[in-house]
């Protein structure tokens, strides 16, 4: 298995991006989770409506975000439900449980980083 995968967050990638400025790290992962919260209840929606153009559309924006700060795991499931989306195939369950369950270990892990962050309960 990818060690990358093993992680909610490379640290590195989040570090690279914040320029090491920790204040700057947690506003980019409370923006982030603020933000994925809201794109993935439309691109469940979507799937439940049978809407592939929005679902790719959600899961595209999913997979940019979560690659920009190192959620990996985010980027790597986000991905492969765009991937069915575009190819019109049926969704397989498990994808968008995972992804859920993947931006929780995120919320947790930020959470952990950021005690101090309320907005994110």
């Amino acid at each position: 298995m990818d060690p990358s995968l093993s992680v909610p967050i490379d640290r590195n990638q989040l570090q690279e991006c914040s320029e090491g400025d920790r204040a700057f790290e947690q506003e980019l992962l409370t923006l982030f989770v603020d933000d994925t919260q809201q794109h993935l209840e439309r691109l469940q929606v979507a799937i439940t409506n049978r809407d592939a153009q929005t679902a790719m559309r959600e899961a595209h924006h999913i997979k940019g975000s979560s690659a920009h700060i190192g959620a990996q795991v985010i980027f790597t499931l986000a991905t492969a439900i765009e991937d069915h989306m575009k190819q019109q195939t049926t969704l397989p369950e498990p994808l968008l449980s995972q992804l859920a369950t993947a931006y929780q270990d995120v919320v947790a892990l930020t959470e952990q980083w950021y005690p101090e962050s309320t907005r994110l309960s």
